[in-house]
């Protein structure tokens, strides 16, 4: 019974740490995302400063630094989303192992009771009880 208890419980800790996984990554795509808008934002000023226009090379720079931060953002939201799929799965293997400890527990408890009777009823015939 106390190793079922104890799977469910670490089941139930890795669904908190994988939902703190999530939120974690989700914080951490809004950063970059922030991160992102302020270089944007710093490369617009540098061209508007300089006075040349968003042509060319200057504006392939801008849409490389744009697709660079999408793809950084959406790579921490994939791996929180993996994280937390790792531990919701490590989860359902310890409530698994939980449970099937409880049911080798009560096997081997009911298979003590037949040993036990066995006993009983070998050592009642060697004395002659059944006689």
């Amino acid at each position: 019974r106390l190793d079922k208890e104890i799977g469910l419980r670490n089941q139930q800790s890795l669904e908190r740490q994988r939902k703190a996984e999530i939120d974690a990554a989700s914080i951490e795509e809004s950063r970059i995302s922030r991160e992102g808008k302020i270089v944007r934002a710093q490369q617009r000023a540098v061209v508007g400063k300089s006075g040349v226009g968003l042509a060319g090379a200057t504006l392939s720079v801008l849409a490389d630094a744009a697709a660079q931060f999408s793809m950084e953002r959406n790579l921490a939201l994939r791996r929180g989303l993996i994280r937390g799929q790792e531990l919701r799965e490590r989860g359902r293997i310890e409530a698994a192992k939980g449970i099937f400890a409880f049911a080798r527990g009560k096997e081997i408890k009911r298979f003590s009771f037949i040993k036990a009777g066995g006993s009983i009823l070998g050592a009642a015939g060697k004395s002659g009880f059944f006689d």
